[in-house]
């Protein structure tokens, strides 16, 4: 009898569990989903996102925050700091629930990313039953700049979704301030994207600061399967693959982004792997061919700065073609304008400290170096760039000192190869030197690729066009 009832017992909660199962889509449908539905989703797809699976939920009993959506969506703006997009934040990205906690935690306005602001309206909104969603925003309406100059970090805004027809009736700009807006180019997320995105700003910053490339491809990896349309996850994609050595096929990931959607900071990305090109062949003797990347590269940023005239990243980076091609009164014009636009780019004083030591201004370059570095302390591409500065200038405690720095930060696996750079760059007292890393003076420095510079260059320099 016991043993009949246990057998019964057991098939009402075998029962009960396929009644709970969620019918899942070949693709998530674009409409708020419940955690369940979330959850259902990646284990069928068998990813593992961390934190990121409840991105988008809060606690029970969140109270204090305006109804309405635009009462809501300046509430939350006046709690958050606004910054240049042009650097990832020294911190992991947040869930909704972290970043409402760290808003309500704090005195003074924080430092948030847009995918952060964007995703705590959305949750808030979803607690007064309004379907909210995230939205992708890659061009503003009347905007002579990018919503997201580095293309790496994304520009998210909430938008609020009829019920009946899943189409967006309004969209707000938290992260911004503009209120409600009308986009020229958007894209709403599904909430698992709204997750890859997450991952993508995450991968960004991991590469950037740590240079952890395996742990940022796996993140990236993670983030395509969820959304294969996502630009900004292909940008960061291409340059974890250039690292590596894979020039063609880093072009072959920018031509993808491009495909999904051509701007500002998908052509940005292009020249300045135009720019790692033309290091490699300055590196490789070919100085004529490296001088004609740099021409056509100052050609594109002409046409994107004349579309975009207050993007200060591609100023930023016509100005480093100038110093390729010798004419340091074009550079500092260039400088002058990126610095009138983003004066908090970390890059913007590296390349102004590049510029002084053409110059044979060395103290200058050092004072400009620790500019970058208040703004960005813990990227190691920095601290590299910065030894290589404060040895020119003659100060060998602070080259050493950012060389201990570097080395702390990088990722483990390729500490040694770093060890042996910087040794080089000791050896030779200086950075400007013909032996000198051409990406360090060309490039970005987010995309700095290190090398013994004995190392003979094995990429395919083919065409890219």
């Amino acid at each position: 009898m016991l043993a009949a009832l246990v057998i019964a017992l057991g098939a009402v909660g075998i029962a009960v569990y396929r009644s709970q199962k969620v019918a899942l889509e070949d693709t998530p449908p674009l409409r708020p989903l419940s955690a369940r539905e979330v959850a259902a989703y990646l284990e069928r797809d068998q990813l593992q996102v961390g934190i990121y699976a409840t991105v988008l939920a809060l606690p029970d009993g969140v109270e204090g925050w305006p109804e309405a959506p635009l009462d809501l969506a300046n509430r939350l703006h006046a709690e958050s700091s606004r910054w240049s997009l042009e650097r990832a934040l020294p911190r992991d990205v947040y869930t909704a629930e972290q970043a409402l906690g760290a808003m309500e935690a704090s005195d003074e306005r924080i430092e948030l990313y847009p995918i952060e602001m964007a995703s705590v309206m959305v949750a808030l909104l979803r607690e007064r039953g309004v379907d909210a969603m995230v939205a992708e925003v890659w061009e503003l309406a009347a905007a002579d700049a990018p919503a997201d100059p580095s293309g790496m970090l994304g520009y998210f805004v909430t938008a609020i979704v009829d019920r009946e027809t899943g189409e967006a009736s309004a969209y707000y700009d938290v992260w911004g301030g503009r209120g409600e807006i009308e986009p020229e180019a958007v894209r709403v997320l599904r909430d698992t994207e709204v997750i890859a995105a997450a991952l993508g700003v995450r991968a960004a910053r991991v590469f950037s600061s740590f240079g952890d490339s395996k742990a940022a491809l796996a993140l990236v990896e993670t983030g395509l399967a969820l959304d294969p349309r996502a630009v900004s996850l292909r940008v960061t994609h291409a340059n974890v693959l250039l690292d590596s050595g894979g020039f063609p096929q880093a072009l072959e990931e920018l031509d993808a982004a491009m495909g999904l959607h051509p701007d500002g900071p998908r052509e940005l990305a292009r020249v300045q792997l135009r720019l790692a090109r033309a290091a490699m062949l300055s590196a490789n003797g070919q100085q004529a061919a490296a001088e004609e990347e740099l021409r056509e590269s100052s050609r594109i940023l002409a046409e994107l700065i004349d579309r975009w005239p207050r993007y200060g990243r591609a100023h930023l980076t016509l100005a480093t073609v100038y110093l390729g091609l010798g004419d340091r009164d074009r550079a500092r014009v260039e400088l002058g304008r990126a610095e009138e636009l983003s004066s908090d780019s970390p890059m913007l004083w590296a390349v102004w400290a590049q510029y002084h030591l053409a110059a044979g201004e060395a103290e200058v370059a050092a004072s400009n170096m620790d500019r970058a570095l208040a703004l960005d302390p813990d990227n190691w591409q920095l601290r590299v760039q910065a030894a290589g500065v404060f040895l020119e200038a003659g100060d060998e405690a602070s080259a050493r000192k950012n060389a201990d720095e570097a080395l702390r930060l990088v990722a483990a696996d390729r500490r040694e190869t770093l060890r042996r750079y910087l040794d080089g760059i000791a050896k030779s007292q200086t950075q400007t030197s013909d032996d000198s890393e051409p990406a360090l003076m060309l490039g970005d420095p987010s995309n700095l690729r290190l090398r013994d510079p004995q190392d003979t260059l094995e990429l395919d320099l083919g065409s890219s066009d």
